[in-house]
């Protein structure tokens, strides 16, 4: 192989989708960890912890808001040609998206208020009030960012991604200037940055505001009856990872949260190429599906996990043997006990890949409903391993623990009901991407020499 070859597929792979969603998904990783160090280092324990739980329930009611529309809308829009239907898929998408907010709201509120009445949480009807609030301002962003990805605009789509997350971060830097760097200002500073990201992807038209009176009945149903097994799958599964720390903050308290969120934050350097390959693998897995003999796709299947599963060896292998720099580097020397939790998280660092791969193959063979089934049976683990290690241990460590007890039941019981529609299974996922990675090495070596 040339140096004249090797540049021209280099600039190849640096024109597909794959290669924009890995580099986004990459690029926003390091953001969220330089803003996550930053804030390790400028506020105190009890602030940052407020923030992280903050950003925790906002996550899970902006994986409602996407897990209800955004594969729905993929689905429907993706070979969409008619101006007027696009018009009024968009338009059905603000209508949902509305309502969805305003049920949220008020369960938002009416908790907070319940919980404030019993003496539990007096911080939590300020934070819901700002929930509600950031809510609001970030649908222009939210949406704008699914209608980009169906219709295959991953580069613009990245870019306001992105936005967010450069505004916010030199707003951290303002604050800590102002010396106002507390969670009020950070709750303020994140609805400010989403309000002018909103302004400006509506004056591009990429949010279609104006398509909010289009929807029609038919369209919400489509949605509605489509969207309903993905957003409790992805409701499920952020509910995986927000449940340890909500649990550890209500628990233990802000101060756990942080020592157990930063090793969190961390392996999602492992996480995001994982996500990325996944998401990209995932069409062509269900074209190959459609096409194959059901045999010959199986052995695709797991040659595509198993030589995932692979290429993260070496890198959960690294993160055990590095944990303590690796803490270090992000959030000073306060956080030595994050160590020992992000050397749990590589462990199941190592389950990550085969397990993602069995809930995707789940939904290409038709059985979204079994993939919520194992999510569920991951998170009824996870919170019984949670509650176990903090209510009779104390233990952020043991939180840690049941996280790859979690991970460990997902892939066991997912490639078990993947094998009752598909010869795939784990031993074969392993070996088939073993003998892929060492006869590709063997042709880049003869390559090379020749």
């Amino acid at each position: 192989m040339t140096i004249k070859a090797i540049q021209t597929a280099g600039r190849q792979f640096i024109r597909t989708n794959a290669f924009v969603s890995l580099a986004g998904n990459g690029l926003s990783a390091v953001l969220g960890l330089a803003t996550l160090a930053l804030l390790a280092r400028l506020c105190n324990q009890d602030e940052l912890g407020n923030w992280l739980l903050f950003l925790t329930v906002y996550a899970l009611t902006d994986t409602l808001r996407s897990g209800l529309l955004l594969n729905a809308l993929i689905r429907n829009l993706a070979t969409e040609q008619d101006p007027l239907q696009l018009r009024r898929w968009a338009g059905a998408a603000w209508q949902l998206s509305f309502g969805l907010l305003g049920g949220l709201s008020v369960l938002l509120l009416g908790g907070a208020a319940v919980g404030y009445w019993l003496g539990y949480g007096p911080d939590w009807p300020l934070r819901a009030t700002w929930l509600t609030v950031l809510g609001l301002v970030s649908l222009p962003v939210n949406i704008s960012g699914w209608l980009l990805q169906a219709r295959a605009r991953f580069k613009a789509m990245q870019l306001v991604r992105i936005s967010v997350q450069v505004l916010f971060l030199g707003s951290i830097g303002l604050g800590y200037w102002l010396h106002q760097l507390d969670s009020t200002y950070l709750f303020t500073a994140y609805t400010l940055t989403h309000l002018l990201v909103g302004g400006v992807v509506i004056v591009n038209g990429w949010a279609q505001l104006g398509t909010v009176l289009s929807g029609t009945s038919v369209e919400r149903r489509v949605l509605l009856g489509f969207g309903r097994y993905s957003m409790g799958t992805l409701l499920l599964s952020n509910l995986l990872r927000s449940s340890d720390r909500l649990l550890i903050g209500s628990l233990i308290g802000p101060e756990a949260v942080v020592i157990y969120t930063l090793p969190q934050r961390l392996i999602e350097l492992i996480e995001m190429p994982i996500r990325s390959i996944v998401i990209t693998d995932m069409p062509l897995l269900a074209r190959q599906y459609g096409q194959r003999p059901l045999p010959a796709w199986a052995a695709y299947f797991n040659q595509q996990a198993g030589r995932l599963w692979l290429l993260v060896l070496p890198l959960s292998v690294g993160g055990i043997v590095a944990a303590g720099p690796l803490v270090q580097l992000l959030g000073g020397g306060n956080y030595a006990d994050s160590a020992a939790i992000l050397r749990c998280f590589m462990v199941y660092a190592l389950f990550l890949p085969l397990e993602r791969y069995s809930g995707i193959g789940l939904d290409i063979v038709d059985k979204p409903a079994q993939n919520l089934l194992k999510v569920g049976c991951m998170l009824l683990v996870n919170l019984l391993g949670d509650l176990l290690a903090i209510l009779l241990f104390q233990s952020v460590l043991g939180v840690a623990v049941a996280s790859v007890a979690t991970f460990l039941a997902g892939l066991l019981l997912g490639f078990r009901l993947l094998q009752a529609h598909a010869p795939v299974s784990i031993k074969g996922a392993v070996v088939a991407g073993t003998k892929q990675v060492r006869d590709l090495t063997k042709k880049m070596q003869h390559e090379w020499v020749h």
